[in-house]
């Protein structure tokens, strides 16, 4: 009897060996609605992180197109990346909570995006620290993406979480500034502006108060923690071949007008 738990044992160990030792081929590609990082336009997924991402595979030989890329809502994604093993999720800052849950990383693009708190100029806000923030906001009035980098970098630097109101998505925190039903986001400094210049709105009349993070701490592709080293040596390295030859440039250029 001992002999055939033993066995038993040795086959679900092998197995889930199997599972975690997944090759780049295997690795399911999430991202959500954040452009022009990641986005969807006619049916097409397309973006800065998606075409590096489709550089990569190219480059490593995988047999992917743009196609196999999952868009989902970031809470939903994020869970997938904490709870599926052969999972990866664009793009992402590395915050203390993150690191501590073991993600892995491979960048990062370097956009000069940091996150910050943004609001409109005639809120006239001067904020030289998270206690100005939290003494002048009242009770949600601070609009964060639910599991987003925004969120995490203000609780971990001594934010006060019943100014935050949390959302689905970017757009959202969007039209609520813009309607005045929150004075205040947290959110990706370069994505804000690029909602609010696709939709119409007048980037002249908002302002950052605040930077909750560096741009060095964002821009990463992030793994879920089993993911063998090997393989994530191996993206990186082919990563940094293509900042060197100048394509990650050039893919940000195209999509932003910046060199």
């Amino acid at each position: 009897m001992m002999r055939k738990i033993t066995s038993l044992v040795l086959v679900l160990f092998a197995l889930s060996s199997l599972v975690y030792a997944q090759s780049p081929e295997e690795i399911i590609w999430m991202t959500e609605e954040f452009p022009p990082y990641g986005y969807t336009e006619d049916g097409v997924i397309k973006g800065v992180y998606v075409d590096v991402l489709l550089e990569v595979w190219k480059k490593l030989g995988i047999k992917k197109t743009r196609q196999d890329i999952k868009m989902l809502p970031w809470a939903r994604a994020y869970t997938d990346l904490q709870t599926k093993p052969i999972t990866a999720l664009f793009s992402m800052s590395k915050t203390e909570k993150r690191e501590k849950l073991g993600f892995k990383w491979v960048g990062p693009i370097n956009t000069g995006s940091f996150i910050g708190i943004i609001a409109k100029k005639d809120k006239a806000y001067k904020f030289n620290s998270l206690s100005d923030v939290n003494s002048v906001l009242g009770k949600d009035k601070l609009g964060v993406v639910r599991n987003d980098s925004g969120k995490h970098f203000f609780l971990e630097q001594g934010g006060d979480s019943e100014k935050l109101i949390d959302v689905n998505v970017g757009e959202q925190l969007i039209k609520m500034l813009k309607n005045d039903r929150i004075p205040a986001i947290a959110y990706s400094t370069v994505i804000s502006f690029y909602m609010m210049k696709k939709s119409g709105i007048d980037i002249s009349q908002y302002e950052v108060v605040y930077a909750l993070s560096d741009p060095k701490t964002g821009g990463f592709f992030g793994f879920h923690k089993d993911t063998p080293d090997e393989t994530i040596v191996l993206i990186q390295k082919t990563f940094d071949e293509l900042v060197s030859e100048g394509v990650v440039a050039r893919v940000i250029s195209s999509y932003t007008g910046s060199d």
